[in-house]
């Protein structure tokens, strides 16, 4: 008699949604929005070669929005970082972090389960 084959079914899992529920900015960042965080940008680091590192924080596009000079969908360009290099006087890096304030934004929501009040003893709450 001939042996049975067996044959080993792998388990379909769901992909942990702190991996994989990381969203893509509905826009990318354009030309005028990297200009706009250039030209109001308040926060200002120095780096090396040449190199300055732009952001533009939320304070000041709540400022910038009361003054008229940004428009209501401003507070997208939190999100963006510029690498201006002085040397060349041109862009060299635009980054989007986007998907990273998104993400933080849904583990506020987990943190928020396992707060401290939650760990006090059971003698302690009486």
């Amino acid at each position: 008699m001939p042996a049975a084959r067996v044959t080993s079914f792998r388990r379909s899992y769901a992909d942990p949604l702190f991996l994989f529920e990381a969203r893509r900015p509905l826009a990318p960042a354009n030309a005028e929005m990297i200009d706009q965080v250039i030209t109001h940008a308040d926060v200002a680091v120095r780096q090396a070669g040449g190199r300055l590192k732009l952001r533009l924080s939320a304070d000041m596009i709540e400022q910038l929005q009361f003054e008229g000079k940004l428009g209501a969908d401003a507070h997208r360009l939190a999100d963006l970082t510029v690498i201006w290099d002085e040397v060349e006087g041109q862009v060299h890096t635009v980054r989007d972090d986007a998907r990273l304030r998104d993400a933080a934004d849904r583990w506020a929501d987990w943190d928020a389960l396992f707060d401290e009040e939650s760990f006090r003893p059971v003698s302690a709450a009486a």
